[in-house]
């Protein structure tokens, strides 16, 4: 049977006993190792913090937790909107929106015209090392500049997403074609159609049968010239996968017993759809209980999969003799609600959505394989591999390095995180999130389904005025 999740710091405790990790050097920060640090950054489309070393032992998803045993798994880290372009472009420039009204369209397409800032790879490039990205970084698969018609999108030119960034942009599409095709790929080379397609497939074919299994293959191939090369590298790999449509070889859906799926917390007198209503139904919508167990099992499999993709990279590195002078960081861009609080997908400004799963592994690693329970959010991830790998700090940055917390799993470095959606603004907060005038305590109410505003008027102001201060001083930076 499914049971409740263990917490983290036991469960990462167990599975790094016996790790080769537990014999790195402990200490963290480039001044350690006698050669640059690499890093490896891979990014994760719609990853909530859902995996076994999350504490949810039904997950099948070994290789991620066995990095998270190796290094450092955040427990509460939270993106700055969830949207997939918006909090990349948070990530990647290190900059809270400019107002709360613009954080639907923030950098949607993270294309420079002339006003953003210096994003983190053109940063490491400028300062010496090799950029290279694959699959999805910024917004659109591949790094091209979009035009969206519909659910279509048409490449424009030979125009790229974040200009200046990368020396490198290396994006096979197999049989699909394009990168937007696979993104959205099916087995045999099908891709997402407004209304036509459904919203899961299991099909029974290899793991290059769905594009992550591609996309992994080469991270290996380019992983494999980088390890003879005279310069550090930067290289962000963008996995799809467990983005909609939730597609993934049989064999991950068989790790999974649909009649035991957990469906704790799961509302189904509500019908928010969100990105579910462009994919074909044939069967009653996201109230019927078959269904949702269905789009749950479709999820938990695509995670799977993802995490066997992972797996074969971060085995690649350790081959290859990285590991010793490699950074690897694993992010997901914005949590997903499965029926949590009656919502299916992002785009809210609850805890299922703002939550993701972060954690990243140093070669100098201090206690490493016990998590941190700080408050984090995705813009202090810049700063973080700025000073880990000893570059100059760039000064337009709002967040703030997360190195204490890689030293001393029990520092902390944020009272609270902002998030941005579509004119309203969230502060999370050790105990509460605030939404606009809206007060939850999260940690006894996960789905934030109870406003305790009028019940706690005090700790709404307190929060409010602490959401001021944060606001102005972004203001006042830039």
């Amino acid at each position: 049977m499914y049971l409740k999740p263990q917490t983290s710091r036991s469960r990462l405790l167990a599975l790094g006993l016996g790790l080769a990790a537990a014999a790195l050097p402990a200490t963290a920060g480039a001044d350690q190792t006698d050669q640059p640090l690499n890093v490896l950054f891979l990014s994760i489309d719609d990853l909530r913090p859902q995996t076994g070393a999350y504490g949810y032992d039904y997950m099948h998803t070994p290789y991620m937790d066995r990095l998270a045993a190796q290094g450092r798994l955040f427990e509460r880290h939270y993106v700055q909107v969830p949207t997939c372009g918006a909090s990349r472009y948070s990530l990647l420039s290190g900059h809270l929106p400019v107002s709360p009204d613009s954080s639907g369209h923030h950098a949607f397409r993270v294309v420079d015209r002339g006003e953003a800032p210096i994003s983190m790879p053109q940063w490491f490039r400028e300062n010496g090392y090799h950029t290279i990205q694959t699959g999805k970084v910024t917004h659109s698969p591949g790094g091209f500049e979009f035009r969206r018609d519909g659910y279509q999108y048409h490449r424009t030119g030979d125009g790229h997403e974040l200009p200046g960034a990368w020396d490198e942009m290396i994006t096979p599409s197999g049989e699909w074609e394009t990168p937007w095709a696979a993104f959205f790929g099916y087995a045999g080379g099908d891709t997402r159609r407004e209304g036509y397609r459904p919203a899961v497939e299991m099909a029974d074919v290899d793991d290059t049968g769905y594009p992550d299994g591609i996309l992994a293959d080469a991270a290996i191939e380019k992983l494999g010239e980088l390890a003879g090369a005279d310069k550090p590298f930067f290289y962000a790999v963008g996995l799809y996968k467990p983005h909609l449509p939730f597609t993934a070889p049989k064999k991950y859906w068989d790790l999974y017993d649909r009649d035991e799926i957990d469906m704790t917390h799961v509302d189904l007198s509500r019908r928010g759809g969100g990105e579910f209503w462009t994919y074909a139904h044939d069967r009653s919508d996201l109230d019927d209980p078959n269904y949702a167990k269905e789009l749950r099992h479709g999820y938990f499999a695509s995670v799977s999969y993802v995490d066997a993709q992972v797996g074969k990279i971060l085995n690649a590195v350790d081959e290859l003799g990285l590991s010793n002078n490699t950074i690897v960081v694993l992010w997901g861009d914005h949590g997903f609600h499965l029926g949590e609080g009656g919502h299916w997908g992002k785009h809210t400004l609850n805890e299922y959505s703002m939550r993701a799963a972060f954690m990243i592994r140093t070669p100098c690693m201090s206690h490493p394989g016990v998590p941190s329970n700080a408050l984090t959010a995705s813009i202090d991830i810049y700063p973080t591999l700025v000073e880990l790998t000893g570059l100059p700090m760039p000064d337009h940055l709002d967040g703030k390095s997360m190195l204490p917390i890689l030293q001393d799993p029990s520092a902390t470095t944020n009272e609270a995180v902002l998030g941005f959606w579509r004119g309203n603004t969230t502060l999370r907060t050790d105990r509460y999130r605030l939404i606009s005038d809206r007060l939850y305590e999260t940690e006894k109410d996960p789905s934030e389904q109870h406003d305790l505003a009028e019940k706690k008027p005090e700790v709404v102001r307190e929060l409010k005025h602490k959401r001021s201060v944060l606001l102005d001083a972004r203001k006042a930076k830039h």
